[in-house]
Parts: structure tokens; C-alpha cells; sequence
């Protein structure tokens, strides 16, 4: 009887794993690119399991474009780096190294961060 829930027990943790291994998957994104964006943050979403943000740019002919970030790394992950909120904030003016997704390509990952006066965090790539 102990060996049949032992193995039903390690059956429904196996499960539970491929949604996570899924979630984790840079296959959405095409991580070869690296699109960089100067603009100004309108909104910082800095939560677990990644941080979020969206950038106001100005285009050559001075309009204005909102650029998606969607997904970045975690925000404990970023923390550890020495980027947290009181570092980046809205309104702060930044470059973002970014892969755009494979099916939506007004989305980004973010792949590093760069500061007005010269600090990076990367990401993850490049």
C-alpha cells in the first residue's frame, strides 16, 4: 500500500512540473534579437514572477510610441542585482535592451536595463 501512494505521490509532482518547465520557456520570444529603446517609464509593475514595464519613446518625427514589456526577470532576481524600485522608477528616463515576442511583435522581453548615467543590468542575454 506505501509504494502504491509513493507512486501515485511522485506521479502527480512529475504533472505539476511540466506547467512549470512550460512557463519558464523562452520559446515565445525571439531571443536572438536585441532592440534598443531610450524613452521615459510610464509604468513599473516590479512583482514576482517577472517584472513588467511599459516605455514612452520619441519616434524621429516626434511622436510618441508606448513600448510593452510583458515580461522580464524576476523582480527578487533584479533585487539581488542591485535594481529595485528606488532605482528604477516612472517618469526615469533609461534604454531597454529587448526581444520582441514571436507572435505579438508590440511585446517585449526585457533583456537589460541601462540607467541615464551608464549602469546596466542585464537580463538575461546579451
Amino acid at each position: 500500500m506505501n509504494r502504491t501512494i509513493v507512486a501515485l505521490l511522485g506521479a502527480a509532482l512529475t504533472a505539476l512540473a511540466f506547467p512549470a518547465a512550460a512557463h519558464h520557456s523562452f520559446a515565445v520570444w525571439d531571443m536572438t534579437q536585441n532592440i534598443e529603446f531610450k524613452g521615459v517609464v510610464e509604468t513599473l509593475k516590479f512583482r514576482n514572477p517577472h517584472m513588467a514595464m511599459t516605455l514612452t519613446t520619441t519616434k524621429p518625427d516626434g511622436t510618441k510610441e508606448t513600448i510593452n514589456f510583458t515580461e522580464g526577470a524576476p523582480a527578487n532576481m533584479l533585487v539581488r542585482m542591485g535594481l529595485d524600485p528606488a532605482v528604477i522608477a516612472p517618469g526615469q528616463e533609461i534604454t531597454v535592451i529587448g526581444a520582441p515576442r514571436k507572435d505579438d511583435p508590440n511585446e517585449y522581453f526585457i533583456k537589460s536595463i541601462v540607467l541615464k548615467d551608464g549602469t546596466k543590468f542585464q537580463s538575461i542575454g546579451p
